[in-house]
């Protein structure tokens, strides 16, 4: 048989082995500190990591280079691997430890020679597990902030017929249309004659999509009677929502104070103003 093909007749041949030998050394790793997972639970995964690095080695340890043609399945199993422990609240120590004593393990069942080029192989697969982690997680985070940000933000009407939202936080273009959607709807609900808009809570990362979603809603309220109040806003978007409410025929007023934006709500929704002399 072809030297270059010995590595993957040894893994092939000992794959059962292998997977038996890892089980044991994950449930006892030095790396892990929760210990939330158990092995059972990943034992297909590493199944199917060592068939892909079984095909991969047909070449022999020097084809396992590191981000080349031979090594991209095993990439996207690693890949996979980080994000899906991502997904199940373990730590980057129980990705670390799942690759690295794998590799201990396949690495003492080689030659000298292919445990080198091994090694290597999956310190950067382990590498890519971490990076498919951080980010899956990371994904996780803005997709939870966002779900908090469109339920959370405040869409109510203050009194009878003066409708406000009072925007918070960074919400994504995508969110901004939700909530100003969601407002529009209780303004029509109500037959106010005039909706607030509160950006005194509206951080410099949030007002980056506020065009994108200030003109759905400003296509949505086209044609109507409805006023937009603008309070608490910074110069970009007092400038933007001038701009979008020009092109499509709706009033508008700007205050630099949420208060004073309300009681304009309040005039003009008929409601009596006490004043004190």
């Amino acid at each position: 048989m072809a030297e270059a093909a010995q590595l993957a007749k040894v893994l092939r041949e000992r794959s059962n082995e292998i997977l038996a030998s890892w089980i044991v050394r994950f449930e006892r790793s030095p790396l892990r500190f929760r210990r939330a997972t158990k092995a059972a639970t990943h034992t297909a995964q590493v199944a199917s990591l060592v068939e892909a690095l079984t095909e991969s080695a047909h070449g022999g340890a020097a084809a396992l280079v590191p981000g080349s043609d031979a090594t991209r399945e095993l990439e996207r199993s690693a890949a996979f691997i980080g994000a899906q422990f991502a997904s199940e609240g373990a730590t980057g120590f129980d990705v670390a430890a799942l690759l690295l004593e794998l590799r201990e393990v396949v690495a003492g069942m080689t030659s000298p020679d292919d445990s080198a080029a091994l090694t290597r192989l999956f310190e950067w697969l382990t590498v890519v597990a971490l990076d498919a982690f951080a980010a899956s997680g990371m994904q996780s985070l803005r997709e939870q902030m966002a779900e908090q940000l469109d339920s959370g933000t405040p869409i109510v009407e203050l009194v009878p017929k003066v409708p406000a939202v009072l925007l918070v936080g960074a919400p994504s273009a995508g969110v901004l249309e939700s909530i100003l959607s969601r407002a529009w709807m209780l303004a029509v609900g109500t037959g106010a004659p005039s909706l607030v808009i509160d950006c005194g809570g509206l951080a410099a990362g949030g007002e980056r999509g506020f065009e994108r979603a200030f003109g759905s809603f400003v296509t949505q309220a086209e044609g109507s009677a409805l006023q937009v109040l603008l309070s608490g806003a910074r110069r970009p978007i007092r400038e933007v929502v001038e701009r979008l409410t020009g092109e499509r025929g709706l009033a508008f007023a700007n205050f630099e104070r949420l208060d004073s934006a309300v009681a304009h709500a309040l005039e003009r929704a008929g409601h009596l103003l006490m004043r004190r002399g």
